[in-house]
């Protein structure tokens, strides 16, 4: 008689993804499990931990996906017999860039450099509306202004998204690249997302420029510039 057991993979992923859109985005991508979480509800170690419990596989590679939860992915490390090597991308497009740049034949140590090298090559924008005023990196802030990030540096301030967007864009060197994804939030029109990227077509035409629906909060748009 068979035993039923659970198939046992080499290496497994664990990612931190805030929203259904870009949840399906990372399993689309062959991540092996999701922690809900991301900006302003950051997962707990304890959340990371049971993730990496959970998969098949001895080895783990966690992908926090933002800044504020590199550290507490680190912290996993110490309470498995687990190996766990963490990819410490901060944004949603670094995890993206990074998943798709695994290598399934190759070990653990070779897929965590080409990871963070993947991280490294891919620029990620941000663009949410501030909560209180504020003064940061010279700019003066309004309470629900939307303001723009690019790779976790504030660049822009204004009263519409889509021209903040457009102004943080601009603020990197778009000729020396191919595609940008735009990922927009539970809070973005579709309509609005799309007459965006049309809008980018018409200003950068050698840029391939897609939208997903990424459903995220807080962000209106998530956009992976490569």
């Amino acid at each position: 008689m068979q035993r039923d057991r659970l198939p046992t993979i080499d290496m497994a992923t664990v990612a931190v993804v805030p929203g259904e859109g870009l949840t399906d985005v990372f399993k689309s991508l062959g991540v092996t499990a999701i922690v809900s979480g991301g900006q302003t509800m950051n997962p707990s170690t304890k959340d990371l931990l049971q993730a990496a419990e959970s998969v098949a596989s001895n080895k783990v590679i966690i992908l926090p996906n933002n800044k504020n939860v590199v550290l507490t992915a680190n912290q996993v490390q110490s309470l498995t017999k687990k190996t766990i090597e963490v990819v410490p991308t901060e944004t949603i497009p670094q995890g993206i860039a990074a998943l798709l740049a695994i290598d399934y034949e190759a070990d653990l140590n070779t897929n965590v450099e080409l990871m963070k090298k993947a991280k490294s090559a891919v620029k990620s924008v941000e663009i949410t509306r501030a909560v209180r005023p504020a003064k940061l990196d010279g700019l003066e802030i309004k309470k629900k202004q939307a303001i723009g990030f690019l790779d976790g540096k504030l660049m822009s301030v204004g009263d519409s998204v889509p021209e903040v967007l457009k102004k943080t864009l601009s603020k990197t060197d778009l000729t020396k690249c191919e595609i940008i994804t735009l990922y927009y939030g539970i809070d973005t029109q579709p309509e609005e997302a799309e007459q965006v990227s049309a809008s980018l077509r018409e200003q950068y035409p050698h840029l391939q420029v897609e939208t997903v629906k990424g459903d995220q909060p807080h962000y209106n748009y998530i956009v992976s510039i490569e």
